[in-house]
């Protein structure tokens, strides 16, 4: 049986410009990943790659509750978390990045990059931005849609998928692989996503040890790392074996989605 094999696109080979990401949320799964971007793109402008251009969206400011699940400090409550989050990077890596105060929508007219990234716990915003992603803006090479990159999570489980947003006329016939240009996305794997919006799934409690009981501390950690890792693969080997996982902190396993 020969090996599945999905290959960047073409742009990611020799790109022109930074490559752009539109990060949805930078709460505890976001801000998390905010950092591990941080890293990436430090990595790549080492060996002479445009690196990463990152604008993140949130409207939420700092809480409380917030302090030690997220990549927040207490010196950060009342703060927009967006603000926060992005002056720590731009300060920490000397870069530019841009912090939006608000919602992004889910229309897409406003979140135009190469990667969209979402760190949201609202099953309806991800439903509806599939709806307007399945007609991916394709413009200029800095606003032009590849990827959706979706991370998500229950209490002790979570999951992230990495879907194309892309079609390109690729002959690649080889006897040693064989060559995969469509990845499915979240809404694929669940197209009813929605009945996750209950509170017993996303939690209603206010204070720091309903927060505690409702998600494993470390969940968030765990799933960023896993989604990181796969999206540096894909920028700097150009090529991926698999575009998601399936992890559970309770069973310790990891079953991963191949392409």
């Amino acid at each position: 049986m020969k090996t599945r094999i999905h290959f960047a696109p073409n742009y990611f080979y020799n790109p022109t410009h930074p490559i752009t990401i539109a990060l949805i949320g930078v709460g505890g799964t976001g801000s998390l990943m905010l950092a591990r971007l941080a890293r990436m793109d430090f990595a790549l402008r080492q060996i002479g790659h445009p690196g990463l251009h990152i604008i993140a969206y949130d409207s939420d400011m700092v809480e409380n509750n917030n302090v030690g699940r997220q990549l927040y400090a207490l010196s950060d409550v009342g703060e927009y978390k967006v603000v926060n989050a992005v002056n720590k990077v731009n300060i920490a890596f000397g870069l530019q990045w841009e912090g939006i105060p608000m919602d992004a929508l889910p229309d897409g007219e406003d979140i135009r990059a190469n990667i969209i990234i979402t760190c949201v716990d609202n099953a309806r915003f991800r439903t509806l931005l599939s709806k307007s992603l399945a007609f991916p803006f394709k413009g200029s090479e800095y606003q032009s849609m590849f990827y959706w990159l979706d991370i998500g999570n229950c209490r002790d489980s979570g999951q992230f998928v990495l879907g194309t947003l892309f079609e390109e006329e690729r002959n690649m016939e080889r006897e040693d692989f064989e060559m995969v240009d469509k990845l499915k996305n979240i809404i694929d794997f669940f197209p009813d996503l929605d009945a996750h919006d209950i509170p017993r799934l996303q939690g209603a409690g206010c204070a720091y040890s309903d927060k505690l009981n409702e998600q494993s501390l470390f969940i968030n950690d765990v799933l960023v790392a896993h989604a990181s890792d796969c999206l540096f693969r894909l920028l700097y080997h150009k090529q991926i074996q698999k575009h998601g996982a399936f992890v559970n902190l309770e069973s310790g396993k990891v079953n991963s989605i191949l392409v």
